[in-house]
């Protein structure tokens, strides 16, 4: 397979097990686009042959949160605690790093959690029989997808296994775990209606849960295992498959905690037209500084249409992890995701301005340090907006206006003139 160019065709013709397979012999690095005909979409990053992330954008898609309810290893209530603290910090920990935290979960517990998680979404796209590919080489996983490293040769048996496993499936569950089930009107009159307590947990979830994956979640069990309980009681009649539980888009939870509503291009454009204002040193260094500080209001305007709260130390945690807590011998002072502008314009006032008033000749190794200090720190605080976008389409876009943007920065800076 080509790493320099885009390949495109049918799953008609190379299903995605036999298109994992052909990336791991090729040690293959980029993204695997996937679209069936009912409008689902999957995508499979790999590098050098092996699985580092893999995503299926549907509302019943399975999310950690299904994984660790069906292997039994948390609560709804656990799940619906840790979900709580992402909606006052969005740009926080992920459920399952919080899961760990609250000493629910051990972090070997989370990796094979990750990993089951993996390998059941590959599973699932396996059944697509109809749709497109696009394998893009030059498309990278976002920064914090996690440390997953899934062996190619595993996965491709795993999903082999599941095609032939679902084979016996289809006739009774014709949507995979999406399958929308309800309670036959008027079962047969010859069956006994006598099943043992197992059978009849997952019977009496079926009229709130509906599907096949919210019924295993909610029995605690393996949707797999719950899938073959199911597909049984269709084949006697007791239920019926009415339609699919699923579309396009992200499950509620998600949904919610992304980012999908921030508006990068207008906050962009307004930040070109102020930086073309600034004519010294020190307004165009103090001007970066206050473009984090937008960006930070401008988040948390996303948030609050979301009825999501924004931690007061989101920034703070932000600049800290990439060590860019200050520059030159100065610390930025952060209170409330806001960095203290006045006192930072009078650093630099101070630095630059009292050396021939900030002329470039005297001062050129400072103001540069500091301008890619603060172009840095702007870049982190937009990629941690831009890792909470589901798609990669809207995220690449994203990343590419803001590099632009910060072209122009280093091209219109005072230290040219």
């Amino acid at each position: 397979m080509p790493q320099d160019s885009v390949l495109k065709g049918r799953l008609e013709g190379f299903r995605p097990a036999e298109l994992l397979q052909v990336m791991g012999l090729n040690s293959s690095t980029g993204a695997l686009h996937l679209h069936s005909e009912d409008d689902r979409s999957g995508l499979i990053y790999v590098e050098s042959g092996s699985i580092v992330s893999c995503t299926e954008l549907d509302t019943e898609a399975l999310t950690l949160g299904n994984v660790l309810q069906q292997l039994n290893m948390v609560t709804s209530a656990q799940i619906d605690r840790a979900y709580l603290m992402q909606t006052q910090d969005p740009l926080g920990k992920r459920i399952g790093e919080r899961l760990v935290d609250l000493n629910i979960l051990s972090r070997e517990q989370l990796a094979m959690a990750l990993k089951t998680q993996a390998l059941w979404t590959l599973r699932e796209m396996a059944l697509w029989r109809e749709g497109s590919y696009e394998f893009r080489p030059d498309e990278r996983a976002p920064l914090d997808s996690g440390d997953l490293r899934l062996s190619m040769t595993q996965a491709v048996m795993e999903m082999m296994r599941y095609e032939q496993e679902w084979n016996e499936l289809v006739e009774q569950l014709p949507d995979g775990t999406r399958t929308h089930l309800a309670l036959a009107p008027m079962p047969p009159t010859q069956q006994p209606l006598q099943f043992p307590t197992g059978v009849w947990r997952v019977i009496a979830q079926v009229n709130t849960q509906h599907s096949v994956r919210r019924i295993a979640t909610a029995v605690r069990q393996p949707e797999e295992q719950v899938a073959h309980q199911l597909a049984h009681l269709v084949r006697q009649q007791l239920l019926l498959p009415v339609g699919v539980a699923g579309a396009p888009g992200l499950p509620d939870e998600a949904e919610r905690l992304s980012m999908n509503n921030f508006d990068l291009f207008s906050l962009v454009q307004r930040m070109e037209q102020d930086w073309i204002k600034k004519k010294t040193p020190v307004d165009q260094l103090v001007a970066l500084a206050t473009f984090i500080n937008q960006t930070m209001l401008t988040l948390e305007e996303a948030c609050r249409n979301q009825h999501l709260g924004l931690a007061p130390d989101t920034l703070a945690i932000l600049l800290a992890r990439e060590r860019l807590t200050g520059v030159s011998g100065y610390d930025f002072k952060i209170d409330r995701n806001r960095i203290d502008v006045d006192d930072f314009a009078a650093y630099c006032k101070r630095t630059l301005d009292g050396n021939m008033r900030g002329r470039m000749q005297v001062a050129p190794e400072f103001y540069r340090a500091v301008l890619e200090t603060l172009l840095h720190a702007l870049a982190t605080a937009f990629e941690a907006i831009n890792s909470r976008i589901a798609s990669p389409r809207v995220r690449a876009q994203n990343k590419e206006v803001w590099e632009e943007l910060f072209a122009t920065f280093r091209g219109q800076s005072v230290a040219d003139e």
